[in-house]
């Protein structure tokens, strides 16, 4: 379900992010400080506040899921993985927030060997997962998080 695609791709939009908020950052400091250097001090001041809220929204709104993202698919691949396998009792209509940082379908699995229900979740970004309820199928999962699905 994740390959080497998936991480270079996160990889590359969390440096374009970076780059984006660093690049912001320095115009406002550079250009607060020339003022700062001057007798208008208080322009100064007005540039570094603008670029420091500036930098804190694009970081906040853009860089925080982006880069928890990143870190997500970064345990998935380095992380160690078990086999569940067992019968699919309920799926999510929706994906729903977890961990307040991701987006995920939550999967209701009743155990094969010992009869217990467990929440697995499946990556809101991949789309609905292609499964029935009522079915048998075989997880590969990290912590709770789904890695592959196979049949039974």
């Amino acid at each position: 379900m994740y390959n080497e695609n998936d991480f270079i791709e996160i990889k590359g939009q969390l440096r374009k992010i970076i780059l984006l908020a660093v690049l912001i950052a320095l115009a406002f400091i550079v250009t607060a400080v020339a003022f700062l250097l001057r007798k208008p001090q208080w322009i100064g001041a007005v540039f570094i506040s603008i670029g420091a809220c500036l930098f804190i929204f694009i970081w906040g709104v853009y860089g925080t899921p982006i880069y928890n993202y990143y870190r997500y698919i970064k345990d998935i691949r380095e992380g160690r993985a078990r086999e569940l396998r067992g019968k699919v009792v309920e799926i999510t209509d929706e994906p729903v927030y977890k961990d307040n940082r991701l987006l995920f379908y939550e999967i209701t699995l009743k155990d094969a060997k010992d009869g217990v229900e467990k929440l697995i979740l499946f990556d809101g970004n991949k789309g609905k997962p292609p499964l029935e309820t009522g079915s048998n199928y075989s997880f590969r999962s990290h912590q709770n998080y789904i890695i592959h699905i196979g049949d039974f």
